[in-house]
């Protein structure tokens, strides 16, 4: 992904996208567990929703700025094509996820797993992003990443 450059809109967009996907992971997750464990998945899928609105209000306030520039990123070819980068490389569609969500345990690992490549595509758009209000930007969103990661270290930490 470092031979691409993005703009911060288009950088912002699949952040939104990502974010999207790892709610619907977590949601999933707690549909189908029950108590601590589903009580840590809807805790992650709210952590998810809130940063997908942070990373839209960032959107929005960068779109009106370059009107011109963003008409294209509401399309929905486009959209489904930032979509399509990310799936399979943070969310395997395909992977089962029964045995990831069946304890506090499991569901705690695969959200950190999830986080740590999150924060690794995150860091290789960082590479691309060209602007630096654009880098300021997705530094923050490292930054949040890395947050997320540290809480599922640390609540793997305190399971095991």
């Amino acid at each position: 992904m470092s031979n691409n450059t993005f703009s911060g809109l288009e950088m912002l967009k699949i952040a939104m996208l990502m974010e999207e996907e790892g709610y619907n992971l977590y949601k999933t997750g707690a549909e189908n567990t029950s108590g601590k464990t589903k009580e840590f998945l809807l805790a992650a899928s709210g952590q998810e929703f809130h940063h997908k609105e942070k990373f839209a209000k960032l959107y929005n306030e960068l779109a009106a700025s370059k009107e011109d520039e963003s008409e294209y990123l509401y399309d929905d070819q486009v959209s489904g094509y930032l979509r399509a980068m990310i799936e399979n490389q943070v969310f395997n569609k395909n992977e089962d996820l029964a045995d990831a969500f069946k304890d506090l345990k499991s569901a705690a690992k695969k959200s950190l797993e999830t986080e740590e490549l999150t924060v690794k595509v995150y860091t290789e758009m960082y590479k691309g992003v060209t602007g630096e209000a654009e880098k300021e930007i997705m530094a923050r969103i490292i930054e949040e990443e890395k947050q997320h990661v540290e809480y599922f270290r640390n609540l793997l930490g305190e399971i095991e």
